[in-house]
């Protein structure tokens, strides 16, 4: 294997993307064909796409991946989360976070983002909003489109009080959507930051939504958020 392979994948790993005004060097063995083609061997055996968007290449594991992704123990170290914290809150934030995605991104097209911040206050009031409206649906119409793990998770989070916009309880809205911040922060999964008060997509975001958009990743989100075939347990 070629040396400058070994930097590109070091590279990737260190800070998660390569950006070529900052990396220049290495920018140059991406382009390398020998170094491509070692690379698309080991996206084979390590189980990650490479997505180039401008002047940036990032590196973002599949879901076959076992070494990059995930799980319940990474979540809590990342939120600062004790063991005493019920699982069901972590489900609740991975729900508020994919709803807090589309908030951004629910456009058609190349371009899907449709605002540039949002104030968290606005956040808080748009999912309670979501989870009164699915609760509401179950009721009248005695079926609905999401399952019962997700209708179990908008009782828990209508059942929390509101607390004040800076708490970290996670008996509070607001204590969910900042301890979710503070795991999509610069230290952590770079996603979202906040400025004035407003919570705003970094470029990191901005980049990757148009590849997790694409229709066959729709469809899995869409299961997945209607518990279709129990995707909710996974």
């Amino acid at each position: 294997m070629k040396k400058q392979t070994i930097d590109v994948f070091h590279a990737l790993m260190k800070k998660g993307w390569i950006d070529r005004s900052d990396q220049a060097e290495i920018w140059r063995s991406c382009e390398d064909p020998d170094v491509q083609e070692e690379m698309e061997t080991m996206k084979e055996g390590l189980g990650f796409e490479l997505i180039r968007s401008a002047d940036r290449i990032y590196l973002v594991p599949t879901q076959d991946n076992d070494l990059f992704l995930k799980n319940n123990v990474d979540f809590r170290r990342d939120i600062s989360a004790s063991s005493e914290v019920r699982t069901r809150d972590l489900y609740l934030m991975n729900y508020f976070s994919i709803y807090l995605l589309y908030l951004f991104y629910h456009g058609e097209g190349k371009d899907p983002k449709c605002r540039d911040f949002i104030s968290k206050e606005d956040a808080v009031r748009e999912f309670s909003d979501h989870c009164s409206a699915c609760l509401k649906g179950a009721d009248q119409a005695g079926q609905t489109d999401y399952s019962d793990n997700f209708l179990q998770l908008a009782n828990t989070w209508l059942s929390k009080t509101e607390g004040q916009e800076d708490s970290m309880k996670f008996s509070d809205r607001y204590g969910i959507l900042n301890r979710l911040l503070v795991k999509f922060n610069a230290d952590h999964d770079d996603l979202f930051y906040q400025e004035g008060g407003s919570i705003r997509p970094t470029r990191k975001l901005d980049d990757l939504m148009p590849y997790f958009l694409r229709k066959d990743r729709i469809t899995q989100m869409q299961e997945w958020i209607k518990g279709v075939d129990h995707a909710a347990d996974h």
